[in-house]
């Protein structure tokens, strides 16, 4: 067991390779949107209008998952949870993951891009970044925490159900023309590179770091 971190070295690779591929996306897609509306951002309204024609009235509930008050209060959740079983580095995880994301997507990637969506700054999706970003932090943990022998199986679970979950959202938000379909695949991209970033970094923090008052007999598992 390797103490007080959220990514065991095994992982440290494999998510560095991950963060990069995001973040490379993040890059290509803003240069490609900065322009006219790329063809794919039609046929994305176009598929959504497709399937909630023939589900009416479920757009708009769907599109709560990425509501602002609902996400800060899973976040919250989170925080409280893993402070109480005193895991206070997913605790920091929980808030400081999702909070880096959304808020340099806010302040720096949307003005630099530019692109807009009725008088609004679109890319990559702030709706999406959110739900993403929480979604990252729970399969982070998932794979760092579970049993050696099915840690395998239990962050290919996590993740696809957290596909599943984004896709449902991601539709809904595209489909009630919140967001283009490229401006959720960047906001998907760029959630998942920044929390494996945030991570990284909490992982530098000592196990006495006083911020996280942890003992040593406390030190946090892998």
């Amino acid at each position: 067991m390797e103490a007080h971190r959220l990514m065991p070295r095994f992982m440290v690779l494999p998510a560095v390779g991950v963060a990069t591929a995001c973040f490379g996306v993040v890059g290509l897609v803003g240069r490609e949107v900065s322009g006219p509306v790329p063809e794919i951002d039609n046929l994305g309204f176009a598929a959504a209008d497709r399937v909630f024609t023939a589900v009416p009235g479920v757009a708009e509930p769907l599109s709560y998952a990425t509501h602002p008050l609902a996400l800060v209060g899973v976040i919250m959740l989170m925080a409280i949870v893993a402070y109480r079983v005193r895991r206070p580095r997913i605790a920091l995880l929980a808030v400081l993951g999702p909070a880096a994301a959304v808020s340099f997507n806010a302040w720096v990637l949307k003005p630099v891009v530019g692109r807009e969506l009725d008088g609004y700054l679109a890319y990559p999706s702030g709706h999406t970044t959110t739900l993403v970003s929480i979604l990252t932090v729970f399969t982070l943990v998932t794979a760092s925490n579970a049993p050696r022998g099915r840690r395998l199986r239990a962050t290919t679970g996590t993740a696809a159900i957290s596909l599943v979950l984004a896709g449902t959202a991601v539709s809904a938000i595209v489909g009630l023309r919140y967001h283009y379909l490229t401006d959720t695949v960047g906001g998907f991209c760029w959630a998942v590179g920044a929390v494996i970033t945030v991570a990284a970094v909490l992982d530098l923090l000592p196990g006495r770091h006083p911020a996280l008052r942890l003992r040593h007999e406390q030190a946090y598992r892998a």
